[in-house]
């Protein structure tokens, strides 16, 4: 697979389609949303065939009987993800369709069987390799809401200036002092672990503080860097905050 193929906020988008009214509770239509549109993006954005496919995807009953995707038990989705065979993996299902072969391999016939033999490894090593990613992010999920139960104040801050480092694309600054330090001098109980209480969020979102932290450890020119870096920081801080609060 491209090493630029990563899914490691699964947890973020399963949540968002919690959120979506037109969904509710329906797992099947979250998960055939998943997929489509998320594991495999590019391939139903660029074939309407891919697109209908996906649509009427068989989903198992140990999704159909949750209200949410993060819900699921992730031994047994792991389970269901590597099947009994490749064939019966969840990517030997989508990517040995005749859908999938017509839209990666349109010169050859639409037909697993009938494949030359290398096109047929490649095949098989592109269905290992996406199964293996589709565990990674189901298991980086289930990882992720252990952390969010546990994280304290000091972690959660640093963990948004990482964040906002990578996204954006900003470099740090060269600091005087530990970055605890500074943390630890400009938001109140550090140690407490965030459970997106109001008054813990509304101490993080204080708009002096955020600024104090923010000409800290970025380098800013002019007020509109400040401000830019500022949404950013509250966003990802609202973005731990409905996962901290996540039951």
């Amino acid at each position: 697979m491209p090493p630029e193929e990563s899914y490691n906020n699964l947890i973020d988008v399963c949540m968002a389609l919690d959120e979506d009214p037109q969904i509710g509770g329906n797992s099947t239509e979250k998960f055939r949303r998943i997929l489509g549109d998320y594991f495999f993006k590019r391939e139903t954005y660029e074939s309407k065939s891919m697109d209908l496919f996906f649509d009427n995807f068989e989903v198992p009953s140990l999704i159909e009987e949750k209200n949410s995707l993060i819900d699921v038990d992730l031994e047994e989705m792991i389970a269901y993800i590597n099947g009994n065979s490749i064939n019966d993996s969840l990517c030997g299902k989508i990517m040995l369709s005749s859908q999938y072969l017509k839209y990666y391999y349109p010169h050859h016939p639409p037909s697993f069987t009938k494949l030359p033999s290398d096109i047929k490894e490649e095949v098989i090593e592109k269905v290992r390799a996406k199964n293996q990613l589709i565990i990674s992010a189901f298991e980086k999920m289930n990882s992720d809401r252990k952390s969010d139960k546990n994280r304290k104040i000091l972690t959660l801050v640093a963990l948004i200036l990482k964040n906002i480092h990578i996204k954006a694309g900003l470099p740090f600054n060269k600091l005087d002092v530990k970055a605890e330090e500074i943390i630890r001098s400009i938001f109140q109980d550090c140690d407490e672990i965030y459970k997106g209480a109001q008054k813990q969020s509304a101490d993080l979102k204080d708009d002096n503080k955020v600024k104090a932290l923010i000409k800290r450890f970025f380098p800013v020119k002019k007020f509109q860097d400040i401000a830019e870096i500022s949404t950013m920081f509250k966003s990802e801080l609202e973005r731990y905050r409905k996962r901290a609060l996540r039951e």
